[in-house]
């Protein structure tokens, strides 16, 4: 059961993951909260649960194919430090409802994006954000082993990022295994990481709620860990979650792993069309399992697609 669904809107107590969140007067109020995500030895999955709160919420006097105008603002710096982009773009209306863009430069006024906004409204509503990163959801932790304990995510042209936890020896908590260099990663909304940690132990992440569904992008010979981000204990089921919408029938699959530490492969499931939806890949049977709130699944794409993933808010 989703347990937005069966909590008033206005006042959220403990539940769940250590999940906590404090009361908001209006349904307009962004709500924030906190939850404890576990991990065992091994290998495991996991996402940002939370998004942060807006830099900025409105609508874009104009755009171009690659930026959005708002004659009345007053933007701060917005873009990339060090090689690594700081905030995004999401837009929230009309045809590009949900999909997350990197902000590139910024004006005053204008921000540049990475990626096209050829189909977006010609004044499209959006939201700016910072990005979440390895830094945020691992800050002041202690449960991962210093010099051990590693964080892998991975990008859009099948190569793979990795980070070595060293704590308060580095200003990110995390280097480079080669290099030794403080790094960072982004972890991009709807999108997992694998931690691969020498004991078990738990992070505590907080943040706020997203409202307005995600478009994950996936791509062809890439490692695609998706999720629905959400910080309640509740479940969709894979059938009905619009994951297979834009896949290639009988060719695209899902991948459940298990979270024992050993990311062994639990159920593939192949994606039949919209008429029969997933089937197991080896039994054929029609597929009835569950998207945990906050579980990974591993898709593999034969060309770049997206899925669009429901807000948690969403019952």
């Amino acid at each position: 059961m989703n347990w937005f669904k069966a909590l008033p809107i206005h006042f959220f107590a403990h539940f769940g993951l250590c999940f906590g969140v404090l009361a908001q007067s209006t349904v307009s109020t962004p709500i924030v909260g906190f939850n404890t995500l576990s991990f065992p030895s091994g290998n495991s999955t996991h996402a940002a649960t939370f998004v942060k709160g807006n830099v900025f919420q409105g609508v874009a006097t104009s755009k171009t194919t690659t930026s959005l105008t708002v004659s009345s603002a007053s933007f701060g710096s917005l873009g990339p430090v060090g090689g690594l982009p700081t905030h995004y773009v999401k837009i929230t209306s009309g045809a590009m409802e949900g999909y997350v863009l990197d902000i590139l430069s910024n004006t005053s006024t204008a921000v540049t994006v990475d990626g096209s906004l050829a189909t977006a409204e010609a004044t499209p509503s959006f939201v700016i954000r910072s990005h979440v990163k390895a830094s945020d959801l691992f800050a002041g932790n202690s449960s991962l082993s210093a010099g051990l304990d590693t964080l892998t995510a991975f990008n859009a042209d099948g190569t793979s990022s990795v980070l070595l936890w060293v704590g308060t020896d580095s200003a990110t908590g995390w280097v480079d295994p080669v290099t030794e260099a403080a790094v960072d990663a982004v972890i991009y909304p709807g999108q997992g990481f694998v931690l691969t940690a020498a004991n078990s132990g738990n992070f505590r992440f907080q943040g706020t709620v997203e409202n307005t569904p995600t478009v994950v992008p996936m791509f062809p010979g890439a490692v695609n860990l998706v999720t629905l981000a959400s910080p309640s204990t509740g479940s969709r089921a894979l059938q009905t979650s619009g994951l297979g919408a834009n896949m290639a029938s009988g060719l695209d699959t899902v991948e459940f792993w298990s979270q024992d530490g050993s990311l062994a492969s639990t159920a593939v499931y192949l994606w039949a069309g919209s008429e029969t939806g997933f089937v197991n890949s080896v039994t054929e049977e029609i597929a009835t399992e569950n998207i945990g709130a906050s579980q990974i699944l591993n898709v593999t794409v034969t060309d770049p697609t997206t899925w669009k993933a429901v807000s948690p808010l969403t019952p």
